[in-house]
């Protein structure tokens, strides 16, 4: 819940004006939002309303970009980035960085947009065709390990091995894998019915659901990453086992 309102009423306008003010892809938060979710043309149009202001444009929003502005919405994106390195530091029990941990909620951050930015891009330009999507999920789900995997160590700063830090990165991709499926299947509809119910808020209530969501899968895929290494458990060492097993 803390994550879901924390992306709701920080992250998403820090990911709204960044995406306005830049020259490469302006408007692109709502195409952000459509192809995290994997909703159908309708939906993605009443999501389209929701983040793009009538006549809106880059003109507007980097017309009235401030300083003061400009540092609440890092501070709005640092909070996301502090609140998921507490988790990590709560499920591996280190202690807690204070302001030392600001420099890699930084970086992550910096990496998070890197992902958003990318994987929007190349779905953009892959998803026309059925091969294309299949590369494209691909694509998404190695970016994803690599964000989750290289992104855990630098929020603990280094005091995980990298083999303690995978299993992390590979349960929170399946469970995000997961709720993607879940989005395409039920959402589109929910978000459709809102907004034909209640307007834009009714589109709200739908995000609010799937960012509740997506914050059980980042605090999940911690907790069971954690609970993997406490147990000694290991893919690995279970498939040579089986091969010896296999061989004899």
């Amino acid at each position: 819940m803390t994550l879901a309102a924390l992306i709701l009423m920080l992250f998403f306008p820090f990911i709204i004006t960044l995406a306005a003010v830049s020259p490469l892809r302006p408007g692109g938060a709502a195409e952000i939002i459509v192809r995290r979710m994997g909703l159908n043309h309708d939906a993605a149009m009443a999501v389209e309303r929701l983040f793009t202001p009538d006549g809106g444009g880059g003109g507007s929003a980097q017309s009235g970009w401030t300083v003061l502005g400009a540092l609440w919405l890092t501070l709005g994106g640092l909070s996301l980035a502090g609140a998921v390195q507490s988790v990590y530091l709560r499920v591996f029990r280190l202690p807690a960085f204070g302001l030392r941990g600001v420099p890699a909620q930084v970086v992550w951050l910096a990496g998070l947009i890197v992902f958003l930015a990318g994987t929007t891009a190349t779905g953009a330009v892959l998803t026309g065709t059925v091969v294309g999507q299949i590369c494209q999920g691909l694509i998404v789900v190695a970016a994803m390990v690599l964000l989750f995997w290289i992104g855990t160590w630098i929020l603990v700063r280094g005091r995980l091995r990298w083999r303690e830090i995978l299993p992390v990165a590979v349960f929170t991709t399946i469970g995000l894998t997961g709720l993607g499926v879940v989005s395409r299947l039920l959402f589109s509809t929910s978000i459709v019915e809102n907004e034909r119910n209640y307007g834009e808020i009714g589109v709200v209530f739908t995000l609010l659901s799937w960012l509740i969501g997506l914050g059980v899968v980042l605090t999940g895929g911690a907790i069971v990453g954690g609970w993997y290494n406490e147990q000694g458990l290991s893919v690995l060492r279970a498939f040579r086992r089986r091969a010896r097993s296999a061989a004899r």
